[in-house]
């Protein structure tokens, strides 16, 4: 159901005085950090995969983005895992991480997700219900000193 005149109005109104959030460049919250919980599992450290030319060129711009907005930094650490690049629906690249060795050794964090039909029943006295994409989202939890170790990349770019 799409909104109506007299509903739209509110609607763009409240977004517009918080134009701020809504930006191409991820925010940071303060509430959480991530962990990674290895144990006492040696480092790994893989070599990074070969890539055909364009990939490299896509994987370099993906590189001095992210550089530029301050979500990663050079580093030589113990722990490396090798860019992977998936295709989007709309024809342009994701670009990963191949974190599967990581995975293998990472205790997991056994939270139980929340049941659907419970959350939906908190939002049946709703008039709207709206969904917000964010911005890069995983770049807006940041990472503990350990985790920032452990999920360092690795590519054939010359630091």
């Amino acid at each position: 159901m799409t909104l109506g005149c007299m509903q739209r109005q509110p609607i763009q109104e409240l977004c517009t005085s918080y134009v701020p959030t809504f930006s191409a460049t991820p925010g940071l919250t303060e509430w959480a950090y991530h962990s990674i919980d290895t144990g006492n599992a040696h480092p790994n450290r893989a070599q990074p995969y070969r890539v055909s030319p364009q990939a490299k060129t896509a994987i370099e711009q993906e590189i001095q983005d992210m550089l530029q907005m301050g979500v990663i930094c050079p580093s030589h650490k113990a722990w490396a895992s090798p860019v992977v690049l998936a295709p989007k629906p709309d024809g342009e690249i994701h670009f990963c991480v191949d974190y599967r060795k990581l995975n293998a050794v990472t205790h997991p964090d056994n939270y139980p997700m929340p049941r659907t039909n419970e959350l939906m029943k908190k939002l049946g006295w709703a008039q709207f219900i709206s969904t917000l994409d964010l911005t890069k989202e995983y770049w807006q939890v940041p990472l503990d000193e350990s985790a920032k170790e452990r999920s360092a990349f690795i590519t054939r770019r010359a630091v």
